[in-house]
């Protein structure tokens, strides 16, 4: 059980290191694209390839942010049908729900592998005026990916143990 608790504990971890990075991305590609737009309306010249680059960045800040937001449990939850439901059914709930996204978000991440995977063999670069590679941003995507997935089967794991189904926005990385 000390094995579960340790690997529940790393996980939360890189999930929370995910999210600072994705943070971190987030105000970059603002930098850039405010400096592209003082570029282009002062000097009449834009930044070659900010597009192409925030494009990719964007897709990177996603799959780095998923894990934490579903950790903390801040996606959109619609809970029309939960609500009236009880703690039973509520548990199964949260365990059908949490098992088909986390086989989705495997699947995503299985497929998001396997198109970083490719564009390193191809050696991929971006289309615009600044060819830069971007299997190393698929690459992170899909690690992202992953930690989503592995963070969807923590919380599943957990609910199965005996845990209570969360309703809360509470963040539970100390738990």
């Amino acid at each position: 059980m000390a094995l579960f608790a340790r690997l529940d504990r790393l996980l939360r971890q890189i999930s929370y290191v995910g999210f600072l990075a994705a943070s971190a991305l987030l105000l970059i590609v603002g930098l850039m694209g405010a400096a592209d737009v003082v570029s282009t309306n002062l000097l009449l010249k834009p930044i070659p390839g900010m597009v192409e680059l925030s494009g990719s960045l964007l897709a990177v800040i996603v799959f780095l942010g998923l894990a934490e937001a579903q950790a903390r449990g801040s996606n959109i939850v619609i809970d029309v049908a939960t609500q009236s439901m009880g703690p039973r059914s509520k548990r199964l709930s949260g365990i059908l729900s949490l098992a088909l996204a986390g086989a989705l978000m495997a699947l995503v991440a299985w497929q998001t592998t396997r198109l970083a995977i490719n564009s390193w063999s191809i050696r991929e670069t971006a289309l615009g005026a600044l060819a830069f590679p971007v299997a190393p941003f698929k690459s992170v995507a899909a690690f992202g990916a992953w930690l989503a997935a592995a963070e969807f089967a923590r919380q599943l794991f957990r609910l199965l143990g005996g845990a209570e189904v969360s309703t809360d926005q509470k963040d539970d990385r100390d738990a």
